[in-house]
């Protein structure tokens, strides 16, 4: 049962976390610390997005980025523990956990408990707030005051508890996803046909897709859902119910060349969209601000763009097309954005560095980061 349930947790664990990678991370909280190595040690440290460093090299492995003051390490012993991102970092309990989930959009969050292998929730001081039974085997990010959650019935179902383990929306969805900007995705099995609707943390739909429109992506970014219809075209729905940006001549399905493009999804007010071969930047009234030039580029957090121009030099620009980083670089040399003002670089001797909206170096070279 142990071996089981720890299978099953990981398993839907990396469900949910591939969604949230994908289409919603960082749209309802900020990064303030990321993990890294200095090129003197193995270990890790905690870095801020200004170039500062938090804790030098402390940890065997990677912690994850620092939000809401706390982030999570898994220590020597296999284990996960959680830290306060301050000057003098101590755990905020004494407990370990076999599994754990940041704490991201809230004050709580799902862990695995060591002694007695139930999924408890916890808040952001350490302290236990509820036990979760034992049909629950996973529950997703608390955002809007609710998580959601699966059961290990024959037919597993996902519904919604509240932060103090009560359920708040009952398991009758074949598929739940986060709160995130305040709505859900949810497909129920209606006479054997599935239907997606979008809902409000009171269970309400607020839209149910139909023959006409589908979803692009399974949560809203920035207040937009992308949408897709029969005939191709690209539209986005606010957290309404309503098409916030109607279809347009310059908005084109593609195949991403790169993982970390990611087309139409929003972040800081602007997304990347693509024309049919190359790509580009619009805002969040579906105007273009920066025209389809590049051949990739890299989605960040919406302020600052890795971009590969037509003739496969690589560099930096913002949101309104100014170059930042000129275009003589190689591909990985120039990475995905950490904050709207913040991108990291690699020098030539396999070093990275922080660069800023102005294109200047604010830190010290370090050998390895995670951006999770």
């Amino acid at each position: 049962m142990l071996l089981m349930k720890r299978l099953l947790y990981h398993l839907v664990t990396a469900c949910i976390l591939a969604v949230m990678i994908t289409s919603c991370q960082h749209q309802e909280y900020t990064i303030e610390y990321f993990p890294y190595r200095t090129e003197k040690s193995a270990l890790w440290g905690m870095m801020s997005p200004n170039g500062t460093p938090l804790i030098d090299g402390r940890f065997t492995n990677p912690p994850s980025t620092s939000t809401r003051g706390v982030f999570l390490v898994q220590e020597e012993d296999g284990l996960y523990s959680f830290y306060t991102a301050t000057e003098k970092t101590r755990r905020i309990n004494e407990h370990s956990y076999l599994m754990a989930k940041p704490f991201l959009f809230s004050d709580y969050t799902p862990v695995l408990c060591v002694n007695d292998n139930t999924i408890s929730i916890i808040d952001i001081q350490g302290n236990t707030v509820a036990t979760l039974p034992d049909n629950m085997i996973d529950i997703g990010y608390f955002a809007s005051g609710l998580a959601p959650f699966i059961t290990d019935s024959i037919t597993p179902r996902m519904g919604y508890v509240d932060t103090r383990g009560r359920i708040a929306i009952p398991a009758r969805y074949s598929l739940a996803t986060n709160f995130v900007c305040g709505v859900a995705l949810v497909e129920e099995i209606i006479k054997g046909i599935p239907s997606v609707s979008v809902i409000d943390p009171k269970g309400n739909i607020l839209y149910t897709f139909g023959n006409e429109w589908q979803p692009l992506a399974t949560e809203y970014s920035d207040g937009l859902l992308p949408i897709i219809n029969i005939r191709h075209e690209i539209a986005f729905l606010d957290t309404h119910g309503r098409i916030a940006i109607q279809p347009q001549e310059h908005m084109h399905m593609c195949l991403p060349n790169n993982p970390a493009t990611i087309p139409y999804t929003f972040k800081a007010g602007h997304c990347i969209y693509s024309d049919g071969m190359y790509y580009g930047i619009i805002n969040k009234r579906g105007e273009i601000v920066v025209p389809a030039q590049y051949l990739n580029l890299y989605l960040g957090e919406g302020g600052l763009f890795a971009a590969e121009d037509r003739h496969h030099n690589w560099g930096c620009i913002n949101s309104r097309g100014d170059v930042v980083i000129p275009f003589e670089h190689l591909p990985g040399v120039i990475k995905p954005s950490i904050t709207p003002h913040c991108i990291v670089m690699q020098n030539e001797a396999q070093r990275f560095r922080l660069i800023n909206d102005k294109g200047e170096v604010i830190s010290k070279p370090f050998s390895n980061y995670q951006v999770q």
